[in-house]
């Protein structure tokens, strides 16, 4: 695998978006990319392992109400949307809970992709 891009590297999105799907899968916090109509067209296996998912489907599915319901809220998927529509989406959130761990702390970016959805990467505390 190339060097693994930084969560916090301005280019993020860009870097991602450079990488294979078998790269994207060994990265060190989870990725999902949404399409420009909120459905779920990459769920890395990173992520549904961290977050409890696990094998459970999700392509094509909607985001906010079929995978993450609890994160259909003003602040954050609100926000989400009032940066669609401005065109450029460079966001960062903390949220609380998955479903291995509700109380667990997960620091959320979101950025543009570029065919138009959104790329959510969440980074969360191992220990």
């Amino acid at each position: 695998m190339r060097v693994s891009p930084d969560f916090d590297a301005p280019d993020l999105a860009e870097k991602v978006e450079a990488l294979h799907a078998y790269e994207i899968n060994q990265l060190p916090f989870g990725v999902i990319r949404l399409d420009a109509g909120g459905k779920v067209d990459l769920y890395s296996t990173r992520e549904a392992t961290l977050s409890g998912w696990n094998g459970r489907p999700n392509i094509g599915l909607d985001f906010f109400t079929r995978v993450a319901p609890c994160m259909n809220t003003p602040a954050f998927k609100g926000a989400l949307d009032a940066a669609v529509a401005e065109g450029r989406v460079d966001a960062e959130f903390v949220h609380i809970g998955d479903f291995a761990d509700p109380y667990r702390a997960i620091r959320i970016r979101a950025l543009s992709s570029a065919d138009g959805g959104v790329w959510l990467f969440l980074l969360r505390e191992l220990s």
